[in-house]
């Protein structure tokens, strides 16, 4: 069995991607797939990789997904794994309707059935359900996976040397040009913060969550909301936390408000340390958490931040 996991550049979900197809499948070969030629390529090896081939990198996203299409094609893998960033998603979907086999995105896991066939589970109707896909005829079977779903390799694994080879597309249409990126700025990345202070439906208001968004800067972390937060409107989409939203891992993760339902549980529960803070002691987030506080959430965040700023002038 051959899986080829597609490693965008600067990607770390990618290494935790290589990570889980050597865990599905021991005896498989792992290729990383990088867009860049100054790559690590060590580091993929320790994680699990066996090969490593290089692309061109492409400024024109359309010309690259026809690049990752056309080395899918010559790889002939019968995976190919790709992480459901927003680029992720549309190379993926690019090259699957290019090799015209299927494609699963936004997987929150994937296991081997005892035949060898990938199953692909990610959410179904808001959530509430989990759909189990086959690609029983097609290849490669294709999924995306949401950052942060499966555990990141350890940082302390010895480098390990795998080959490396080159591979050059042909005929790719070129149709846009890069003039600048102007990145959207909201915070620290959810994917790659150790510290996330995260709010509920609890907080009430759109002010409520400018004072959790000053907390979670104090703290050098980012700011998470449920979905109910976010369907409330009080905080974008780009925070959400939980089965329909991003999978986190921090080393803190700070539940203020939030009431613990099993979607939003689903989307933390790999957090090294976790502290709730509500004022229902009966909150099923409790069952959850390291440390609990039952208080009004605003007097602890609002004493917090004090706290915090205190400590900042003194240093």
């Amino acid at each position: 069995m051959t899986i080829v996991v597609f490693c965008e550049l600067q990607d770390e979900t990618a290494l935790a991607l290589i990570a889980q197809a050597k865990r599905m499948a021991p005896q498989a070969h792992v290729i990383a797939l990088l867009e860049e030629r100054g790559a690590a390529f060590a580091r993929y090896g320790a994680c699990g990789a066996d090969e490593a081939v290089t692309l061109p990198l492409e400024l024109d996203d359309c010309a690259q997904a026809q690049a990752v299409a056309q080395a899918l094609q010559s790889l002939s893998p019968d995976i190919a794994l790709f992480s459901a960033t927003v680029r992720g998603r549309f190379l993926s979907a690019w090259a699957a309707a290019s090799l015209e086999t299927g494609l699963t995105a936004d997987c929150t896991d994937l296991f081997l059935t005892p035949d060898g066939l990938l199953r692909q589970v990610r959410p179904a109707y808001g959530g509430s359900l989990k759909a189990e896909i086959l690609c029983k005829t097609h290849r490669p079977q294709m999924a995306s996976v949401r950052p942060g779903i499966f555990e990141p390799p350890k940082t302390d694994a010895p480098p390990r040397k795998i080959p490396i080879r080159s591979f050059c597309p042909q005929g790719i249409v070129r149709r846009m040009e890069r003039l600048a990126l102007s990145p959207v700025e909201y915070g620290a990345s959810l994917g790659q913060a150790q510290v996330i202070v995260a709010g509920g439906k609890g907080i009430g208001s759109q002010q409520g969550f400018s004072l959790l968004r000053q907390f979670a800067q104090l703290l050098g972390g980012a700011l998470g909301a449920s979905r109910g937060a976010v369907d409330a409107g009080w905080v974008g989409y780009e925070h959400q936390i939980g089965q329909t939203g991003v999978a986190v891992r921090p080393k803190l993760y700070i539940a203020v408000g939030i009431h613990g339902y099993a979607q939003h549980i689903a989307g933390m529960n790999g957090s090294a340390v976790v502290v709730a803070i509500n004022n229902d002691p009966c909150a099923p987030i409790f069952s959850y958490a390291d440390y609990g506080v039952v208080c009004d959430w605003r007097e602890a965040v609002v004493d917090m931040i004090g706290f915090l700023k205190e400590r900042k002038e003194r240093l």
